[in-house]
C-alpha cells in the first residue's frame, strides 16, 4: 500500500481526520489494516505476517496462543519524515516485507461532516463513490409507545426488557418485515413475534420513513445526521421519536475509543439512539422526566470495549 507512506499524501490528509479501511479480509483470518482518523495506521497481522513484517507489535488480546499481532504506527510522529531513519525502517518494510496490496475504502470530510476531494499518489488506482442513501416510506404500520423507556424506574428489569422489545422492532422495521404491518394476521405457529404496545388502548395504523446511508462514514458525518434528525424533532411537524442507529464495519479492527476489536461469531460494534421532541414532558411524580434520548451500545465478545 505505497500511499500509507507517500509523505506528500500523508502531509494533505493525516491531519484533517482521513480514516481508512481493508475490505475484502475477515478480522480473525486475514491481514487487516486501518487508519483511525487521528494519524495512526493500525495493522492487526496472523502470525506469519508479523513476524515477517519486522515492525514491533503487541499480541491481539483475544488469542492467547499468540496467533494475532496488532502493530500501530504515528504517522504524525516527529519521525514520519522523508529520509530520517524510522521513516526509512517503515517504508522499507512496507516495500519488501509487507508487500500484500490491500483494497482500502477511504474518507476525508472537514470538521462539519463536508467530504474533502483528495489527490492520490499515480501508484494508487482509486475510484470516487458516494455513500449509498436510500429513503423507504413506510405506512400502515404499528408504531410503538417509546416514553416508557425515557427514564429508568425502581424495576430496572422491566426496563431493559422494553428497551430490548423496541430495539427489536427496530430490527423488523429495517428489514421491512410485515409483522409490523396494522393488518398483519400472522398464525402465531408461523411466528410468534408481537409488537411493542402502542400509546393507544387500540391498535393504530401510523406512519414512518426508513433512511438507510451506507459507506464508511467519517465521526463528523455521522454528527451531522444526528443533529438533522434532532432538527426534525423540534420542527412544526408532528414527529414524537426517532431511531437512529450507527453499525461499525464488523472487521474492523478497532472500535469505541480505538479499542481492539475482533469478530468471533458476529462482530457486533454499534450504537443506537432513542430521541423524542423536547416538546413532549412526562409528568409522573416518583421519575419526572429529565432528558430526550437514551442510548444504547453493543459489542461483541471480542471487543475491548465489551
Amino acid at each position: 500500500m505505497p500511499f500509507a507512506i507517500d509523505s506528500t499524501f500523508l502531509f494533505n490528509f493525516s491531519t484533517s481526520g482521513l480514516i481508512a479501511l481493508s475490505v475484502h479480509g475477515g478480522i480473525d483470518t486475514h491481514d487487516v489494516v486501518c487508519l483511525n482518523g487521528k494519524g495512526t495506521l493500525i495493522l492487526s497481522l496472523t502470525k506469519d505476517s508479523y513476524e515477517q513484517f519486522g515492525l514491533t507489535g503487541v499480541p491481539s488480546k483475544f488469542y492467547r496462543d499468540r496467533q494475532r499481532y496488532v502493530v500501530e504506527i504515528d504517522l504524525m510522529a516527529p519521525s514520519m519524515i522523508p529520509g530520517k531513519p524510522g521513516f526509512e525502517r517503515i517504508k522499507w518494510c512496507f516495500e519488501n516485507t509487507l508487500v500484500t496490496v490491500f483494497p482500502m475504502v477511504l474518507a476525508s470530510v472537514d470538521p462539519q461532516g463536508a467530504s474533502l476531494p483528495m489527490e492520490f499518489p499515480d501508484s494508487t488506482c482509486a475510484t470516487q463513490q458516494s455513500f449509498g442513501i436510500q429513503c423507504t416510506p413506510l405506512h400502515n404500520i404499528l408504531v410503538p409507545d417509546t416514553t416508557n423507556i425515557r427514564t429508568i424506574g425502581k424495576n430496572d428489569v422491566r426496563w431493559r426488557l422494553n428497551v430490548s422489545e423496541l430495539y427489536e422492532w427496530i430490527g423488523m422495521t429495517g428489514i421491512q418485515s410485515d409483522r409490523i404491518k396494522f393488518n398483519d394476521r400472522i398464525d402465531p405457529f408461523l411466528c410468534v413475534y408481537s409488537n411493542p404496545p402502542q400509546a393507544a388502548e387500540e391498535p393504530v395504523p401510523s406512519t414512518g420513513c426508513l433512511i438507510e446511508i451506507t459507506g464508511l462514514i467519517p465521526s463528523p458525518s455521522i454528527l451531522r445526521i444526528f443533529d438533522a434528525l434532532r432538527s426534525l424533532l423540534t420542527g412544526p411537524l408532528d414527529r414524537k421519536w426517532t431511531n437512529f442507529t450507527v453499525w461499525g464495519f464488523q472487521d474492523a479492527p478497532i472500535s469505541w475509543l480505538g479499542s481492539e476489536h475482533g469478530h468471533l461469531m458476529s462482530g457486533e460494534n454499534m450504537f443506537s439512539f432513542f430521541l423524542w421532541s423536547p416538546n413532549i414532558q412526562l409528568k409522573e411524580k416518583d421519575h419526572p422526566d429529565t432528558g430526550v434520548y437514551v442510548m444504547l451500545e453493543n459489542v461483541g465478545a471480542h471487543d475491548v470495549h465489551s
